[in-house]
């Protein structure tokens, strides 16, 4: 057998075995990461600062700036989505917590791979992974928000909104390093027949985080953020 032989079945061989022994070799982040994003921090503070310019007013007008701001800046979770592909241990996370990823928008600054639910509370659980210490907005306001619309499929496999609420947080301060963890919790109000009554029946439920616009619908495709699909179930 040549030299090159023996080398190339060696080094095979030693990628097995560190495999095995629990993955010791760390492989570059851009093999599999969007360490890149398409629209960087000025983008992310011209949001936080046309947002917070109509925290006062009415829904409304906050919706119709939303949806503005949205259309005008949905190409950077587009283009992150397609152009710097999810880590792939972000899938496999969603995977071990019973869940499957959709509605991919960049996942540069935060992810949410797992949802749970609590049937007699009537709430939801969702841990937020941010990732950076900036593109948040000053701390500690206006900061921004880290917004989760739920959804429950009804008798006829359609998804409804069942529960939406958002944790602040804001730019890390010096000296700090990522990651960290933040949930939001929410509570069941909407469309109660979906999530009623505890009969331990199974549900097809849906989650959507989306930082800094509210998610408007089941299937919204939030530019900051990703959806999680998983499986209730309705126990006493």
């Amino acid at each position: 057998m040549c030299i090159e032989s023996l080398v190339q079945k060696y080094r095979v061989h030693a990628a097995q075995i560190l495999l095995a022994a629990g993955a010791l070799v760390v492989l570059p982040s851009t093999a599999f990461a969007q360490d890149k994003t398409v629209c960087g921090l000025e983008v992310k503070e011209e949001v936080v600062k046309i947002l917070a310019s109509v925290e006062d007013a009415s829904d409304d007008e906050k919706a119709k700036v939303e949806a503005e701001v949205y259309e005008k800046y949905q190409y950077c979770g587009v283009q992150d989505a397609q152009l710097a592909p999810a880590n792939q241990y972000f899938y496999i996370a969603a995977r071990e917590c019973g869940a499957f990823v959709s509605n991919l928008g960049s996942i540069f600054y935060e992810e949410m791979p797992c949802v749970g639910y609590d049937p007699q509370r009537r709430l939801f659980a969702a841990p937020v992974k941010i990732k950076q210490t900036f593109g948040f907005g000053p701390a500690p306001f206006p900061g921004s928000r880290e917004h989760v619309l739920h959804c429950v499929a009804d008798q006829f496999g359609v998804l409804q909104p069942v529960a939406r609420d958002s944790v602040h947080l804001s730019d890390a301060l010096p000296g700090n390093f990522p990651t960290w963890q933040f949930a939001v919790i929410a509570r069941a109000t909407q469309n109660l027949n979906t999530v009623l009554p505890l009969n331990n029946q199974t549900r097809r439920a849906k989650s959507i985080l989306s930082w800094q616009l509210p998610p408007t619908n089941c299937n919204y495709t939030p530019i900051w953020g990703n959806a999680v699909n998983y499986r209730i179930r309705l126990d006493q």
